[in-house]
């Protein structure tokens, strides 16, 4: 059941605050890594699964979460999300445990998943033909704004409060995203959904994860740890177990077969290889910046103003 078409005026911003909400998490801890090292003693693998809990649940849950809001109603399925990642952010602000921040950090994403296609799905069929490029367009650029706002909100924030206070924002904007939601975005599902993939989400999961821990494992176990072998293995015949099902399936959560187009597959390449080098430069530097150099965070924010 498709949504009738609605005013620009009144679900964008809603868009647009939801997508900034998911997005800006993504990269505005990094900026308080250095104080969270301090009063948490987190070490450098927990810090790097603070930051990486959250990223490895949000990817490997996108596609799943997609087809559930095309089943059971993407408005309901926006609002699930932002109420997820609304609590388990408020959760974040009072625990001071790094397994616990790790463990807010995984829920956040479980919400993350479930809020960002579903944006894009409002978008779609919420707008008329006509109306939609323009809308989509600016669904790209909240994304790039959101890891601005991220960053540099969170740097003014740690000047003057506790790192916490990155976890208040993150409370603010979903809290605000949830009530536009309810008030401003239609429901809408597909006629004729598709049985949900179950098992394509479960490998996708288990592949993406097995990976990241693996990696993330390694410089600390010792790259022939049996726990860091077995993750990788896993992780990489998960991987190869999801494409197969996915090739075998009338409806697959992600087709395979797109990547035999070439500007497609080149274009995720490219994504790929820019975040890959983003976040691992973004990770290292601001910690360089805060530790050794002796930046304020917001100094530190300022100095990578040049890369967006």
């Amino acid at each position: 059941m498709p949504a009738r078409p609605v005013s620009t005026k009144a679900v964008m911003p809603v868009i647009a605050i939801s997508l900034i909400t998911v997005v800006s998490a993504v990269v505005g801890l990094n900026i308080a890594l250095p104080d969270i090292a301090r009063a948490t003693r987190a070490s450098q693998t927990e810090l790097t699964w603070i930051i990486d809990a959250y990223t490895v649940v949000f990817a490997a849950l996108l596609f799943f979460a997609g087809a559930l809001g095309d089943r059971y109603g993407r408005k309901r399925l926006l609002a699930v999300g932002l109420a997820i990642f609304g609590l388990a952010a408020l959760g974040g602000a009072f625990v001071t445990d790094p397994s616990q921040l790790i463990v807010v950090r995984a829920l956040m994403g479980l919400g993350a998943a479930a809020v960002m296609p579903t944006t894009l799905s409002v978008i779609t069929t919420s707008f008329p033909e006509g109306e939609r490029p323009r809308a989509i367009g600016a669904w790209v650029g909240m994304a790039g704004a959101g890891a601005v706002v991220g960053l540099l909100v969170t740097a003014v924030l740690l000047e003057y409060f506790a790192w916490q206070s990155f976890f208040w924002l993150n409370i603010v904007l979903a809290a605000v995203a949830f009530v536009g939601t309810l008030a401003q975005v239609p429901e809408s599902t597909e006629e004729h959904p598709p049985p949900v993939d179950v098992v394509g989400g479960l490998l996708s999961l288990v592949g993406v994860g097995g990976l990241v821990f693996g990696i993330i494992e390694g410089p600390e176990r010792s790259w022939g740890d049996t726990l860091t072998v077995a993750a990788l293995v896993v992780g990489t015949l998960a991987l190869v177990a999801f494409v197969l099902w996915e090739l075998h399936r009338r409806d697959p959560l992600l087709d395979p077969r797109l990547f035999r187009h070439r500007a497609f597959s080149v274009g995720s390449l490219a994504i790929t290889a820019t975040f890959f080098c983003w976040f691992g430069v973004l990770f290292a530097v601001l910690q360089y910046l805060q530790f050794v150099i002796g930046y304020s965070p917001l100094k530190a924010a300022a100095c990578l103003l040049p890369v967006p």
